[in-house]
């Protein structure tokens, strides 16, 4: 069994006049991704805003339609004058079409600790879903990175004990800093996509496979904190699926990173699936 905690729909790298890919191909696309390599369910992350590469996470749920491959996690937008309504997206919550929630800190313009986050987290708290964060580099070279910190989420992880917080791309340069977030908050998880785009090289994979195996001997027990995930489409699905065959897990630590603890986190009913 293998679940991709963490796939978009959004289109990147769209060529100047080429059209547009619509999400119902990318959804075809993603599919057969999965297919190719092996991936039982994805979880879907909508993004923090809308637009024409970007759909909305009522569209991604109508085209979706409850599919037992995926689970929508809901993209939250904070900041500007297209903010999400947390009442709808409590609604959806509450009616289990969404999963959890998805933060974009330093794209959106607000750092992982920011106060007025206190409503959202609560909710997450009320309908026992995961927040999932952005931590460390970011994609856009408009986002500022300080606000992604992954020593940011310490802070909530203690003020929230009743939220389990996902810490995605292993706060990717500060590895070291989220192996002792992760050490000390038992609340906290992380998964490791999005290490790079596109494909490894080398000799950057041996620096990272470096970084997370010293990562894994700090925090101890990997398998009930860490989790397989790409960030497909802006990655390749194959190389990080060999990433985590080198890392070595074994036995049952090995089924948890793969799809246990994302199964666990995210509700996902694995009888509806055929790995």
């Amino acid at each position: 069994m293998l679940i991709d905690c963490h796939v978009h729909l959004n289109n990147y790298y769209t060529e100047d006049g080429a059209p547009t890919r619509p999400t119902e191909a990318n959804v075809k696309r993603l599919f057969a991704e999965m297919e190719t390599h092996g991936i039982d369910h994805a979880v879907v992350l909508t993004s923090y805003k809308v637009d024409v590469d970007r759909p909305s996470v009522e569209h991604v749920l109508e085209i979706l339609a409850e599919d037992p491959r995926t689970t929508v996690v809901e993209g939250l937008c904070w900041r500007g004058d297209h903010r999400t309504d947390l009442f709808n997206m409590e609604t959806r919550i509450r009616d289990g079409l969404v999963k959890g929630i998805k933060l974009y800190p330093g794209y959106d313009k607000y750092a992982i600790n920011d106060p007025s986050l206190e409503a959202v987290f609560r909710i997450a708290a009320k309908h026992d879903v995961p927040v999932v964060i952005h931590t460390g580099d970011t994609y856009a070279k408009g986002a500022k990175v300080r606000m992604a910190h992954p020593l940011l989420v310490d802070d909530i992880a203690v003020d929230y004990p009743d939220v389990r917080f996902v810490m995605c791309h292993l706060g990717n340069p500060w590895f070291q800093d989220t192996a002792e977030v992760l050490y000390k908050n038992d609340n906290v998880f992380a998964d490791f996509s999005g290490l790079v785009l596109g494909d490894f090289t080398y000799e950057f994979e041996r620096y990272l496979m470096k970084r997370v195996e010293d990562m894994i001997a700090y925090m101890g027990d990997p398998g009930s904190q860490l989790m397989y995930g790409t960030d497909w489409p802006l990655v390749e699905m194959g190389p990080y699926v060999a990433f985590m065959e080198k890392l070595g897990f074994e036995g049952e630590t090995k089924e948890q990173v793969a799809w246990k603890t994302a199964a666990a986190l995210f509700k996902i009913d694995v009888s509806k699936l055929g790995g």
